[in-house]
């Protein structure tokens, strides 16, 4: 892994643990990577999918953002877990703008496509799926309502001490966490055992195989 996407990719997943513990509508749910270059981010934002021939309104989205191995030169990619009925989201991709360029945030990125999925912005003249672009034009009135400001600009908002306990180390999930041999606090998904000894095994830690076992084979 060259230098450049190694820094990009570590200060990416700086910036989304912070995204996630100061924004109430984002959420990391996994990662996979060390540093992570692939997510899966929950958004709770109001937007609507199809469900046979009616358009309902849906408050939850899964969204898998994955960095290419030419990344920071080549875009990131967004892909919709979860269903949406949208002009610029198609089941293979979500449309977040024509040109990419490498100073770009990861944040403001995924910060920008819970707000596509608010109809906050959407474009029908160029679409990804037409039938949701027609259907956008001729039904204005029936577009979701949830117009909170989806920003949060995370130069603008100071540091403070992420919680001691309660968070994953690695992904900043909650819920039921192990410790490593470090302390550190890992969730369920972010968790790796050693195949021999059942140490675990920790990503924060930069471990890749079981420190305990290379020694001991040394």
């Amino acid at each position: 892994m060259d230098n450049v996407r190694l820094r990009r990719l570590k200060a990416d997943y700086e910036a989304l643990r912070r995204l996630a513990h100061l924004h109430p509508k984002i959420e990391i749910e996994g990662v996979a990577g060390n540093p992570p270059d692939r997510y899966r981010i929950k958004l709770k934002v109001k937007s609507l999918r199809e469900r046979g021939e009616t358009i309902e309104t849906i408050d939850e989205h899964r969204l898998e953002v994955t960095m290419p191995r030419g990344y920071p030169r080549d875009a990131p990619l967004f892909r919709m877990l979860t269903p949406v009925f949208h002009p610029n989201i198609a089941p293979h991709a979500v449309c977040i703008g024509d040109d990419w360029t490498a100073g770009e945030s990861l944040d403001l990125l995924i910060q920008r496509v819970g707000e596509i999925l608010a109809y906050q912005s959407y474009n029908t003249k160029s679409p990804l799926n037409g039938r949701a672009a027609q259907w956008v034009d001729e039904n204005r009135d029936r577009e979701p309502n949830d117009r909170d400001e989806f920003f949060v600009d995370l130069s603008a908002v100071p540091d403070s001490p992420a919680p001691a306990t309660g968070v994953c180390s690695n992904c900043a999930a909650t819920g039921s966490l192990t410790p490593c041999s470090a302390n550190h606090q890992l969730c369920a998904d972010c968790v790796m055992r050693c195949g021999t000894c059942s140490r675990v095994v920790c990503l924060s830690c930069g471990d890749r195989s079981c420190t305990a076992c290379t020694q001991a084979a040394v």
